[in-house]
């Protein structure tokens, strides 16, 4: 006798669910950059303000995270210098991750308005160019 139900892999509760192709495709197409403006990205520095607070918020979350966890580690084998590790770790990871301006912390780019033009200021009066200050009368 053959079962009628059969138990699925237990990796297969980890997957996701499939996604159409077409789809997968679009996506990938309307977020692709090539290399020169990736490079002319970083070079620039650009990130905006949104980035600016998700990249510190990034760094200090994870340097804090790993000092805890080193902390626990090198309280556990009694040695300081573990917890130095975790910190000094994560904090060079961090830099690469938090320093450049990577296309992940410019998404919300700040929409700047058009420059208006100045008015001309208007011709002053000669005597008001030449005076300046109140003139001072000598009594005679």
């Amino acid at each position: 006798l053959k079962p009628t139900w059969a138990p699925k892999p237990p990796w297969r509760f980890f997957l996701p669910p499939p996604v159409p192709v077409v789809v997968v495709v679009a996506l990938r197409s309307s977020r692709t950059m090539s290399i020169v403006d990736l490079w002319e990205m970083l070079r620039s520095g650009s990130m905006d303000f949104v980035g600016q607070k998700q990249a510190f918020d990034f760094q200090y979350y994870i340097i804090w995270i790993a000092g805890i966890i080193g902390f626990i580690y090198g309280f556990i084998q009694q040695r300081f210098l573990y917890t130095f590790y975790f910190i000094f770790g994560a904090t060079m990871f961090v830099t690469a991750v938090c320093l450049p301006s990577w296309p992940w912390w410019n998404r919300n780019p700040v929409k700047w308005l058009e420059p208006k033009e100045e008015p001309k200021p208007k011709e002053a009066k000669e005597d008001k160019k030449k005076g300046g200050g109140k003139k001072d009368k000598k009594k005679e």
